[in-house]
């Protein structure tokens, strides 16, 4: 095996590792039950966007498919569900 196919394999490789990490979905510890008052997202250079639910004025941590499905005044963790 020369060095061309040695490098094309390295950068397949490679690039299929890197979109496999990225779809990767987080999980968190789920928040209370009770109706969502606050939603709020920040970017972090470091970590990129984090998103967080407020609900029975408690805030906690969700993923990005949970922050996109629960509106203020939805009914958490129903919502999260219906994704």
């Amino acid at each position: 095996m020369g060095i061309f196919p040695r490098c094309v394999l390295a950068a397949v490789v490679l690039a299929v590792l890197a979109t496999a990490t990225a779809c990767k979905q987080q999980t968190f510890p789920p928040g209370p039950s009770g109706t969502v008052t606050d939603r709020s997202r920040a970017y972090y250079k470091s970590g990129g966007w984090k998103y967080w639910l407020t609900v029975n004025s408690s805030k906690f941590r969700v993923s990005r498919n949970d922050y996109q499905s629960c509106f203020r005044g939805s009914s958490y963790p129903t919502c999260a569900k219906e994704h």
